[in-house]
């Protein structure tokens, strides 16, 4: 009787996934696929776009603080590009001068594209760099005997330096008005390359031996923020101040030949007479109220 009752009909009760798991191994294949093989109906899934834009990566500290820089001299040369032709007639205009070694406006607008070029260049290497999240590191002081435990790592001793085929041309900013290389204007290749292989603090300095930056000429706090950007990133301030002297000798002999100016006093660097000068201090508002834009909070 036992036989006949497990050979009777299955109950209904029982589920398919019983059944399925006493079944042959060709059935419970079988009904497995028949679970898969029905028809299936969906609903069209619409997707929209999202409502908040992707955050951004923040600026790092270090590069916003040498945007901040950028953008006053980006000002500056723009402003005195746009203001240079009727100031050049007034005689305190001359204190602005003497920082180029020359009041000859033409070579003193090619100057200061070069400025602003260099500049930009600049300013495109450091926001690259910071979508990259990476931030800029202060360069070692040279000068500055340091206790043992403040020392960093010994450095391997360099190979031997290649010679060189052609001669490395010095920068042009380093040159004379009445250097012929001093008129070179280089290609925004030249400059995108520069940025990328010189510290970031030479290329500060650079900017301003193009630009005519002065300490005299500068508002005290945006001086203080040029100077701490030239130390902290490998400038050279020693370097800009020789670059100056010599192109106040070159003013000076320039004076020399033009009797009609010697009843100028160049020389005179107070707030009023730069203001006259230059319409207003570097690092200040200009008149025409485009000021540098402020890219982090200082």
């Amino acid at each position: 009787m036992a036989g006949h009752r497990f050979a009777s009909r299955p109950d209904p009760a029982i589920t398919l996934s019983s059944r399925v798991l006493h079944a042959p191994y060709w059935e419970q294949n079988h009904n497995i696929l028949d679970l898969f093989s029905k028809p299936c109906y969906h609903q069209p899934v619409t997707r929209t776009a999202p409502t908040t834009p992707a955050p951004t990566r923040p600026i790092p500290g270090r590069i916003g603080a040498v945007l901040n820089v950028l953008a006053a001299l980006i000002a500056h040369a723009r402003h005195f590009a746009a203001t240079a032709t009727t100031r050049v007639s007034v005689q305190e205009f001359a204190t602005a001068a003497a920082v180029f070694g020359t009041d000859h406006l033409p070579t003193l607008l090619h100057r200061m594209q070069r400025g602003l070029r260099r500049a930009l260049a600049l300013h495109e290497y450091l926001l690259a760099r910071a979508a990259r999240g990476s931030n800029l590191r202060f360069a070692w002081p040279p000068c500055v005997d340091l206790l043992p435990h403040h020392r960093p790592p010994a450095r391997p001793a360099p190979g031997p330096r290649p010679t060189l085929l052609q001669p490395r041309r010095p920068d042009p900013a380093l040159l004379g008005s009445d250097d012929p290389g001093a008129s070179r204007l280089p290609t925004p290749e030249e400059l995108a390359l520069e940025v990328r292989r010189r510290p970031v603090g030479r290329t500060i300095a650079y900017i301003c031996m193009d630009l005519g930056i002065a300490p005299g000429l500068c508002a005290g706090d945006f001086w203080n923020q040029v100077e701490k950007t030239m130390r902290r990133y490998g400038g050279s301030l020693r370097r800009l101040c020789q670059v100056r002297a010599r192109r106040e000798e070159a003013f000076l002999r320039e004076r020399d030949k033009s009797p009609d100016t010697w009843h100028i006093d160049w020389r005179d660097l107070r707030p009023s007479t730069v203001r006259r000068a230059l319409g207003c201090l570097i690092g200040e508002t200009p008149p025409d109220g485009l000021g540098p834009p402020v890219l982090v909070p200082g």
